[in-house]
């Protein structure tokens, strides 16, 4: 079952990179869909192809893979998010956050005594796109536009953040323990989690296909 989803998971990640890499060099959108070509070819290099090919054959440890995507992971989201907010106070939040996230990334990791990932840069980067998330839905609540909310792309790439995120706390925390008690409900949480994965990409998706829409005054106009 396991191999079947992984199977699955990176026939999505492929069919997002294509659609954003169409948006791209067909419709010229880059700024229109916030460079998210950039995002989702860098998963794809590391997640798909780098990892798989540099365990086989170069035997290059997951720590030059990892730690760099976790930077660049925080850094563009940022950025994605600092287009919608129009006022001081959310964007210094956002700084601050994107900022304190990069802090701990780096001091968890001075903390390994080898190029081991520290699990808690999984922590730091799971709270950061959970708060990255909860941030805009309360920033929308309160500067509602003429725009429907499903026009938005940041409205689906947040729903995406929320439910990896939260599923991501449930899978971090007692695989260890579940690995010692129940190793078949381990295996079903993963197996879970792995839809979470491929749901997060089809989210991804469809927050693309809101570049389409050109109406004046919203978060997608550029």
């Amino acid at each position: 079952m396991n191999s079947i989803l992984t199977n699955v998971y990176n026939m999505v990640v492929i069919i997002t990179m294509l659609y954003s890499l169409y948006l791209l060099f067909w419709k010229k959108y880059k700024k229109r869909q916030r460079h998210f070509y950039l995002y989702i070819t860098i998963i794809f290099l590391i997640d798909s192809i780098g990892i798989i090919m540099g365990r086989k054959y170069f035997d290059i440890d997951q720590f030059y893979f990892y730690f760099p995507l976790f930077i660049f992971t925080i850094l563009y989201f940022g950025y994605f998010y600092l287009n919608d907010y129009k006022d001081k106070f959310n964007r210094i939040l956002l700084v601050s956050l994107v900022f304190l996230s990069l802090v701990f990334i780096v001091f968890y990791q001075i903390q390994e005594d080898s190029l081991v990932v520290s699990s808690n840069l999984f922590l730091v980067l799971i709270v950061y796109q959970l708060a990255l998330a909860l941030q805009w839905f309360w920033y929308i609540v309160n500067h509602a536009d003429e725009q429907n909310i499903i026009h938005k792309q940041a409205f689906w790439v947040s729903c995406a953040l929320l439910l990896w995120s939260t599923f991501a706390l449930f899978r971090m925390y007692p695989v260890y323990d579940l690995n010692k008690i129940d190793s078949s409900f381990l295996a079903t949480i993963i197996d879970v989690f792995q839809v979470v994965n491929i749901i997060t990409y089809l989210l991804y998706i469809r927050g693309l296909r809101c570049t389409d829409y050109n109406i004046l005054r919203t978060f997608n106009h550029f």
